[in-house]
């Protein structure tokens, strides 16, 4: 009894897993949503959070790869005052990131996708000089301007709302290459509200 029990629910299960995974395929084959193959986004995270614009682009060459870019400009004039004072070397005042994504879920509804990216960035850096006149010590604050380029990787997630709202979160870092004046890091970190279209 135990042996047709346990193959009863063996036969159960396989059953199941085999109707669902019928169920996702045919939702990643007759799904309208990979008809439309172009999506615009707007950031709000960095916007409410850090008063960012960022605009993001995106092409769908296949149901697995993408290719976009992104746009992030900064609100400069609220963070000058703070940049000259504060202990922070560096303020990037603008953002260009183009990237390539492949979906690892098969679902055209919800899916999770790898990213590698570049990020072309700008802006300004500090240097701070002690000087000594007539025995009283005071810092000299110098700013530059800086552009740089970074390489990183990113994973996200995508949800659709009636095939073509998008809801779309990025996580992810790059390195700067060339100037040692840029920051060492970026962050590729985005809540994205989009249109499929």
């Amino acid at each position: 009894m135990k042996k047709i029990f346990c193959l009863l629910i063996v036969f159960l299960s396989l059953s199941v897993f085999a109707q669902k995974n019928k169920q996702t395929t045919s939702d990643s084959i007759s799904s309208p949503i990979f008809a439309k193959k172009n999506e615009i986004k707007i950031d709000v995270l960095n916007f409410i959070g850090n008063g960012r614009l960022g605009i993001s682009y995106e092409r769908f060459l296949n149901n697995n790869f993408s290719i976009g870019i992104s746009g992030l400009t900064f609100n400069k004039a609220s963070k000058v005052d703070n940049f000259i004072n504060d202990d922070t070397r560096t303020m990037i005042e603008y953002q260009i990131i183009p990237y390539v994504r492949y979906a690892m879920s098969k679902s055209a509804s919800n899916l999770y996708y790898i990213e590698t990216f570049a990020n072309i960035n700008g802006g300004q850096f500090k240097e701070l000089t002690t000087l000594n006149t007539g025995g009283i010590d005071y810092i000299l604050v110098t700013k530059n301007d800086y552009n740089d380029l970074a390489l990183g990787a990113s994973i996200g997630y995508k949800l659709y709302f009636k095939e073509c709202f998008v809801l779309d979160l990025t996580v992810g870092i790059g390195k700067n290459l060339f100037n040692n004046n840029s920051p060492s890091t970026i962050s590729r970190l985005g809540l994205n509200l989009g249109y499929r279209f």
